[in-house]
């Protein structure tokens, strides 16, 4: 895919001029909440921004027919139904509470959308992106009808963070997470190491297009005042460049015996002898 999917961003797009100028009700509840254990606000390509709580996202908010409008999933207004359907904003300061319980029953704290959230949430954070996703075009499908299409392949990371004057993917793993080990290494490689080198290759690839999109989304992220408060004394990242080596964040085990003792000293050999920066 070309390098517009990056720069459809727009730092002068209307929805992010109407949110400064006008700081609805909502909005200022919104930014109020954001806080360990609140909620988070991640900028998307095309231009509209997605409220997260617990992992869970609460709104989307996007600029439509020349008025900002909000979608929630069905569920989280007590409703059957799986799609995201039309919210009224002013509604959100006295359905947050009841909103919340909801995706809780979704996304537990122990899950892996429940522990992104409380890294991005958490004291001291410097986390300014989640859920990244980038499509690429690598070659031609068939498709039901017979018809050649293009055959997309969506690279997924689960976090970016801005540290020492860098860029730096972050993926996440629970430490249970089977493809952080075989039973037997020694007659396979786990599937973790050709996951990092695949992101490795990609970063490689599109730095030029990932450091100007982050240098923008920061921009937003300034201008609207949502960025992580350790962050908040930085100007821009112009001068950040992108870290090439994406990291492993592993969720560590509540307590410890010695079976998983032995299972993270083998998950450390690993990681260690690919060169994969990882906290274990």
């Amino acid at each position: 895919m070309s390098g517009s999917h990056f720069t459809s961003l727009n730092p002068q797009h209307k929805l992010f001029g109407e949110l400064k100028e006008t700081a609805p009700a909502w909005w200022k509840f919104i930014k109020e909440n954001i806080k360990p254990g609140g909620f988070y606000i991640d900028i998307r390509k095309n231009n509209s921004l997605n409220v997260y709580y617990n992992g869970g996202s609460l709104l989307k908010i996007t600029l439509s027919q020349g008025g900002i409008k909000g979608k929630i999933h069905e569920f989280y207004l007590g409703r059957t139904g799986s799609k995201y359907i039309d919210y009224e904003l002013p509604h959100l300061p006295a359905d947050a509470d009841s909103i919340k319980k909801r995706i809780a029953l979704r996304y537990s704290d122990t899950s892996e959308s429940g522990i992104k959230a409380r890294l991005i949430c958490s004291s001291g954070t410097n986390y300014i992106d989640s859920e990244f996703a980038f499509p690429e075009i690598v070659g031609k499908k068939i498709n039901s009808k017979g018809e050649e299409v293009p055959d997309y392949l969506t690279t997924r990371i689960d976090l970016t963070k801005i540290e020492n004057g860098k860029i730096i993917f972050v993926e996440l793993k629970r430490i249970e997470d089977s493809r952080l080990l075989t039973n037997e290494y020694e007659n396979g490689s786990p599937e973790i190491l050709s996951q990092m080198g695949a992101y490795n290759q990609f970063t490689q690839k599109h730095k030029q297009e990932i450091i100007e999109y982050y240098k923008t989304l920061f921009a937003i992220k300034r201008d609207l005042e949502i960025l992580p408060l350790s962050l908040a004394g930085i100007d821009n990242i112009d001068e950040y460049e992108l870290c090439e080596n994406v990291e492993l964040y592993i969720e560590p085990y509540n307590k410890l015996n010695q079976a998983r003792i032995r299972r993270i000293e083998a998950i450390k050999t690993i990681l260690n002898r690919n060169n994969i920066i990882h906290n274990l």
